[in-house]
């Protein structure tokens, strides 16, 4: 007893990042992929609108939330464009897509409703983004706000103005992990309808 109570005490206690310094991964993993994307050639299409600053920095975020709309990136990539994107992948996906989009998903403690209030809210600031400074129609707001925040991203829709690229990277920072808790039930129910003990009789599932 006493040596269990001594060796639970002499435990570390879990460690966990600092809000600050969550904050200070990603503005530098956006920074650092905002650079790349203004230097390293065939990152960005070469005939892309708007401002190059904005263009990259939008790229940037398209990157790391995997929206990926293809739309002014990549363009035709070089070697080093290629090996640059693996290893921002690599190293920048888990690191941005875990704490950094948890810590800008945590607005939504303070909407009072739950989840489908949270989701409302989500997809109406998406909505007014796209309508207000892409001109879409209500429909075509919708579509877009669901396409980003699944990050299905398929391309067909997609922001034109800087202004628009701006709001729209920053909405898919902080509506991805809000949209993916909303498909939370689905996949609860899935697994509770088809999760089975006993496997179908069929060679396929039988150890060899």
């Amino acid at each position: 007893m006493g040596k269990r109570a001594s060796s639970t005490l002499s435990e570390d206690p879990p460690r966990f990042l600092s809000p600050w310094r969550i904050l200070f991964l990603g503005v530098s993993l956006l920074a650092m992929g905002t650079f790349a994307f203004l230097r390293i050639p065939g990152l960005m299409v070469d005939n892309a609108k708007g401002d190059p600053l904005v263009n990259a920095f939008y790229c940037s975020v398209i990157t790391l939330t995997t929206v990926g709309y293809g739309d002014i990136c990549p363009g035709d990539l070089t070697l080093l464009g290629q090996v640059f994107l693996v290893c921002y992948g690599l190293f920048g996906l888990g690191m941005f897509g875990g704490p950094v989009m948890t810590l800008a998903s945590s607005w939504t403690k303070h909407v009072p409703g739950g989840l489908p209030t949270v989701g409302t809210v989500a997809m109406s600031v998406g909505v007014g983004i796209f309508m207000q400074l892409e001109g879409l129609n209500e429909a075509e707001a919708m579509y877009a706000s669901f396409i980003t925040g699944t990050t299905i991203g398929y391309g067909d829709v997609t922001p034109s103005t800087d202004a628009g690229k701006i709001a729209v990277a920053f909405y898919a920072i902080c509506a991805i992990p809000v949209v993916a808790g909303l498909m939370e039930p689905a996949r609860v129910l899935l697994e509770g309808t088809w999760n089975c003990d006993v496997l179908p009789d069929d060679d396929f599932y039988q150890e060899a």
